[in-house]
């Protein structure tokens, strides 16, 4: 929840980059790094605030949206490991065209900081990005300037390791559905394996020709699912099955019913409907219907 403080900071920022305040500030020196995926990919990412807390844990402990639309987004953001529950209100303003945009903290800690980023393509398949830090007043010495720096550029390495793992299975999520659609599937059944050899603790993935799904045990018997959120195509090869029979997308929280296929929040629609999972003669198979 908000403050009246910060509703009001809020509800005065603007949503367009100040390009013109930039010589009031103080550039620090920046990250720069190629990234092997499309600038389609990088501009989705840069509007994703809900991934934050859940691909970015160690920078990001919550999130919540303040306001958002095609300028970009405003949110109050938890920070790791602050016994006093330290928020920074954060704003990221996209100019698409440019594929370029600034993060600046307009309140908590680091309040003044702003970050610039500039996407460049390369080519098809891979970018440039230029990451700035520019600070409302400089570091008091040099040796603190070049700490400040070194921590922002590993900061920045991290954050793009986990964003890049996000993107690309993004992408290559994308390229599934592209085959899948353009498959001949005939309708028959795909062997899961004998009941006796499978593991109960383990989840069996297979790929049939028109989508991706998971076979697991959950409460004395074998459950079948989509191996992909609906949300923004997440994995949920590897999602934790807890007690009440719920499995979490790794990129944005959402949670599925393993039985439904419901999405427990309401916030995306169901998982795609998994084969009918049938036992011949002590062997599990999927059941294609199409």
């Amino acid at each position: 929840m908000l403050t009246e403080t910060e509703k009001s900071l809020s509800e005065q920022r603007t949503n367009a980059i100040d390009f013109a305040r930039l010589p009031e500030l103080h550039y620090l020196g920046n990250y720069v790094r190629n990234l092997p995926i499309s600038l389609e990919r990088m501009m989705e990412n840069a509007y994703d605030w809900e991934h934050l807390p859940h691909i970015h844990a160690s920078s990001f402990s919550s999130i919540e949206l303040i306001s958002g639309g095609p300028w970009g987004w405003r949110a109050k953001i938890g920070l790791p490991g602050r016994a006093n529950g330290d928020y920074q209100l954060i704003d990221l303003l996209v100019e698409q065209a440019k594929h370029y945009w600034v993060s600046t903290v307009y309140s908590g800690p680091g309040a003044g900081v702003e970050i610039h980023t500039q996407a460049t393509a390369i080519s098809e398949h891979e970018i440039e990005v230029d990451v700035r830090f520019y600070f409302p007043e400089p570091p008091e010495n040099d040796d603190t300037a070049k700490m400040i720096l070194g921590y922002l550029q590993q900061q920045y390495k991290t954050l793009y390791d986990e964003d890049l793992a996000l993107m690309r299975g993004r992408q290559t999520a994308l390229d599934d559905r592209i085959r899948w659609a353009a498959g001949d599937v005939r309708a028959g059944d795909v062997k899961v394996g004998a009941l006796v050899e499978l593991d109960q603790d383990k989840v069996y993935t297979f790929d049939i020709g028109n989508g991706r799904f998971c076979v697991r045990y959950w409460e004395g018997r074998w459950h079948a699912h989509s191996a992909v959120c609906t949300h923004l195509l997440g994995p949920l090869d590897d999602a934790i099955l807890t007690k009440n029979g719920e499995i979490t997308c790794p990129w944005h929280g959402y949670r599925f019913d393993i039985v439904t296929g419901e999405n427990c929040e309401k916030k995306c629609s169901a998982l795609e409907a998994a084969p009918q999972l049938i036992d011949i003669d002590g062997t599990l198979y999927l059941r294609r219907s199409d």
